[in-house]
C-alpha cells in the first residue's frame, strides 16, 4: 500500500510546517519519540519500541485495520515524528502533537464496535464497516 503525505511537498501547509520548531537533531527527535511512548503508556496503550520506531500494534487507524500504528523518526533532516497510520504519513514536531493526533483513536479503542460487535479493546472483524448511525 503506498503512503501518502498529509501535506504534499511544496504546499502552503508543508512550507508553514517547515518553518515551525522541528527537532534540531536526530537525538532530539528520539527524545520526543521516548516522550510519546511515555504518554501512550499513561493512556494504557501498549507500545513496542525499537531504534527510531515506536509501534502500537493494538491501536487501529479504523475498523478493519490490522497493521496498527507506527511512529518513526529519521536520521536526516527534517527531524520529526512521522506517524504512519492507514497508509498515511503525518509529520509531527512534538510528542504532544502526535499524541493529540492519536487521542481519538485511543478513545475509540476504549469503546465497543457497533459495526461488527467487537468488544472494547478487541480488533474489529476483517471487513468491518461501522454502523453509520453511531458517531
Amino acid at each position: 500500500m503506498p503512503l501518502s503525505l498529509t501535506h504534499p511537498a511544496g504546499s502552503a501547509t508543508q512550507t508553514a510546517a517547515a518553518a515551525s520548531a522541528w527537532p534540531a537533531t536526530a537525538a532530539a527527535a528520539e527524545a520526543e519519540l521516548a516522550h510519546l511512548a511515555e504518554l501512550l503508556a499513561e493512556a494504557g496503550v501498549t507500545t513496542v519500541p525499537a531504534a527510531g520506531v515506536l509501534a502500537a500494534p493494538g491501536l487501529a487507524a479504523g475498523p478493519g485495520d490490522t497493521a496498527g500504528i507506527r511512529v518513526r523518526t529519521t536520521s536526516n533532516p527534517p527531524h520529526a515524528l512521522y506517524l504512519i497510520a492507514a497508509g498515511r504519513l503525518t509529520p509531527h514536531t512534538t510528542a504532544g502533537s502526535a499524541f493529540a493526533h492519536l487521542r481519538p483513536l485511543i478513545e475509540a479503542a476504549a469503546r465497543p464496535c457497533d459495526g461488527c460487535g467487537a468488544e472494547a479493546g478487541e480488533t474489529c472483524n476483517p471487513g468491518c464497516l461501522p454502523d453509520p448511525t453511531t458517531d
